[in-house]
């Protein structure tokens, strides 16, 4: 009938604890989902370096053309017509390295799906723009959200105990048939209910022990629920500083992408008409193709700082209103064969 409330106390740290369980197993797909958005990037990262290794195997080959051209008139010597073909032999070799690791980022993705190269064909400019999430904050991360149902457990836990102190009530009822062999009038027989009330005099201090252990787990998890929040601000913090570092890196990139383009045009052009080496066309060159590497890099770097700081925050990688649409695009993205 009544026993201190331990029954409910029970329930209740059970439930608790089946919620930080689900809450931890949403912070394990929540990492994965992190680790899904950060190898697709990378694959757009390393297919974007192959395209520069192949704009600067066709700039050096075509200066090639005009090396051997003006190499013919006599115009070149031959140790500048050597720079150049040792120039175009050296971007051949780094665009090979370049599709070996565009092939890499996409057996890492896959095999992070669980799937096979050969089974899918991936189309990595489909594009999945995310929102940089506005005021994060760690009240959200599945961690935490854990570790506060392990406290609502611990309490329960400890109400439970305290329960012992408390005495209990039990309803009880009988029934006695009396038979013999005199015939009387009426009947012998009787029945009893009532209720009984229990109340525990000396136990050897077994309540006092649960009370003291239930307590000391009740620390414990409030002890690392703190623990915890000053972890994951800091990842908030880095996550941010992360991003704002990218974005300032991707404005200057661009921009030496922009210049180096132009400066490479001229290069090409005062090379063609005889008034420059052949060293001077090449460090052009190389640092067009040192440009677009280091722009492709930052273009990935904030996307994925993107990621980081959204798992940081505890929010899921694409908004719940927009799961419809992040689908479709996902399965537009890779395709069974």
């Amino acid at each position: 009938l009544y026993n201190g409330g331990r029954d409910q106390a029970g329930l209740a740290a059970a439930k608790a604890r089946h919620q930080a369980e689900q809450q931890q197993q949403a912070a394990v797909l929540s990492t994965l989902a992190n680790q899904v958005v950060r190898s697709f990037y990378t694959i757009v990262q390393a297919k974007e370096i192959v395209e520069a290794r192949k704009s600067a195997v066709t700039a050096i080959t075509a200066s090639l053309g005009v090396a051997k051209a003006r190499y013919a008139a006599g115009n070149l010597l031959k140790a500048n017509l050597l720079d150049i073909e040792v120039q175009q032999s050296a971007a051949h070799e780094r665009l090979i390295q370049a599709h070996h690791g565009y092939d890499l980022a996409k057996r890492a993705f896959l095999n992070l799906l669980g799937l096979r190269l050969d089974d899918v064909r991936l189309d990595v400019d489909q594009q999945f723009p995310q929102q940089i999430p506005e005021n994060p904050s760690s009240n959200q991360r599945p961690e935490i959200k854990s570790l506060d149902a392990m406290i609502r457990a611990a309490e329960e836990q400890l109400t439970r105990a305290k329960a012992g102190y408390l005495p209990t009530a039990d309803l009880f009822g009988s029934y006695q048939v009396d038979q013999g062999f005199v015939n009387e009038t009426g009947s012998g027989n009787s029945w009893m209910t009532g209720i009984r009330l229990n109340y525990n005099l000396y136990e050897g201090n077994r309540t006092r022990a649960a009370i003291a252990a239930a307590t000391a787990e009740l620390a414990k998890a409030k002890e690392l629920r703190r623990k915890m929040a000053l972890a994951v601000s800091l990842e908030i913090e880095q996550a941010q500083l992360a991003l704002k570092q990218a974005e300032e890196r991707l404005v200057v990139t661009d921009k030496q992408v922009r210049l180096a383009r132009e400066s490479a045009h001229l290069f090409r052009e005062r090379f063609r008409e005889g008034v420059i080496l052949s060293s001077s066309l090449i460090d052009a060159e190389n640092r067009l193709t040192d440009a677009q590497v280091h722009a492709s890099i930052a273009r990935a770097a904030k996307k994925i700082a993107i990621a980081d700081l959204r798992r940081a925050a505890g929010l899921a990688q694409f908004p719940s209103v927009d799961t419809g649409m992040a689908q479709s695009q996902l399965s537009s993205s890779f395709s069974h064969k």
